[in-house]
């Protein structure tokens, strides 16, 4: 991972103007790092519908190429019944006729159980469909940087940043669980940050897309790893590579690792093959992130490890519990701040709707003084 480029000053949140697109809610923290600034070409292409349309996918002008991959392409679109700008992912896999009848039918019914996520911290699924071009979704266009990019370019946020980020990954997380849905390939390209701390979950139901086409495409060793966990080597749960079945936990653990790389600045196993990646993550001891980054409270490193344990039934159990870890960590450090030193957004907050309270109280205690005095007058002066 790339250090070379210089950290931007931790700011305090009355320092910067907030994010254009989201707001942070008052579940906050006082210190964050910024998100490095916009590439130029980004800003240019601000207003897809404006651009030449390079193609057609249904209804949806296609418009240029956000990022390509083994499964397909991804475009910026203009929906021309409801004049929106989109996001559409394509999925293109050489199959016999046969297979890609069931492999389509396997996009829409994961399309379907993504499109049934509504949460802040999930992207939103918008249609899905086949076409000459093969099956697509389509989903709300973001704007920012997945984290993995972020990483590369050397962006490393504050322990608190990093604790409250995963924090809101995890509570997306845990409410998908809830509906039945785990993601299976939780890792940095897919947490999408559209703000210092916002982000968003992208790709719900892909692992499983991806372990149908390796299983039906390819015959090498990436299509193999594909077969045994369908996610991302870095970031997979030893019961995974063990072949062993694997639930919820899965993306516990997951989540654990990239909170890990995001606070040690590095990647948590290292490998120069599969086999060794899946060696260190099966065998290899773990340096906690505390001692690799000597700026981490320990505490917030003992998170980390109980989310990544190697044992499911020792692991931190559900993405909820790992949400309301961070969240008392958090408020641990919090309180144990002056009181003088309180974050300026909470005081900002509080004094939003106190201030006016104060005013009220003050003109009526007035009001009440003057009626007396004139009450006190007439008794005097009229008889």
């Amino acid at each position: 991972m790339s250090t070379s480029h210089a950290q931007p000053a931790v700011t305090q949140p009355h320092e910067v103007e907030a994010d254009r697109h989201v707001l942070d809610d008052i579940d906050t923290i006082s210190e964050t790092r910024p998100l490095p600034e916009p590439d130029p070409a980004e800003l240019r292409r601000m207003r897809p519908e404006a651009l030449p349309t390079i193609g057609h996918i249904g209804r949806y002008a296609l418009k240029y190429v956000i990022g390509e991959g083994g499964l397909g392409t991804v475009y910026a679109a203009h929906d021309t019944l409801l004049s929106r700008l989109i996001a559409i992912k394509t999925l293109n896999v050489n199959l016999p006729q046969a297979e890609r009848v069931r492999f389509n039918d396997l996009v829409l019914h994961e399309a379907r159980a993504a499109a049934s996520l509504s949460h802040g911290h999930i992207v939103t699924v918008h249609d899905a469909g086949t076409s000459e071009q093969g099956s697509y979704i389509a989903m709300e266009l973001l704007r920012g940087r997945d984290l993995r990019h972020l990483l590369s370019m050397g962006w490393k946020p504050t322990p608190e940043q990093a604790a409250l980020i995963v924090r809101r990954v995890a509570d997306a997380l845990s409410y998908a669980h809830h509906k039945g849905v785990v993601h299976r390939d939780i890792k940095p390209a897919n947490i999408f940050m559209v703000g210092r701390t916002q982000p968003r979950v992208l790709d719900f139901g892909i692992a499983r897309i991806r372990q149908v086409e390796s299983l039906n495409q390819r015959d090498d060793e990436a299509s193999r790893f594909q077969e045994i966990v369908g996610g991302s080597p870095f970031y997979m749960a030893p019961e995974l590579v063990r072949r062993e079945p694997g639930d919820r936990r899965v993306d516990v653990y997951a989540l654990g690792v990239v909170l890990y790389e995001m606070l040690a600045g590095r990647r948590a196993f290292t490998g120069g093959s599969l086999e060794d990646i899946a060696d260190a993550v099966l065998h290899q001891p773990v340096r906690p992130v505390h001692e690799v980054n000597p700026a981490i409270p320990k505490d917030l490193s003992d998170i980390v490890a109980q989310a990544m344990h190697r044992e499911p039934d020792r692991r931190t159990r559900s993405a909820r519990r790992l949400s309301q870890a961070l969240r008392d960590w958090l408020d641990a450090v919090d309180g144990s701040r002056p009181v003088a030193s309180e974050s300026p957004r909470r005081q900002s907050v509080r004094s939003g709707w106190t201030q006016p309270v104060r005013w009220v109280m003050a003109l009526s205690l007035a009001g009440l003084v003057a009626g007396l005095a004139a009450w006190a007058w007439l008794r005097t002066h009229g008889g």
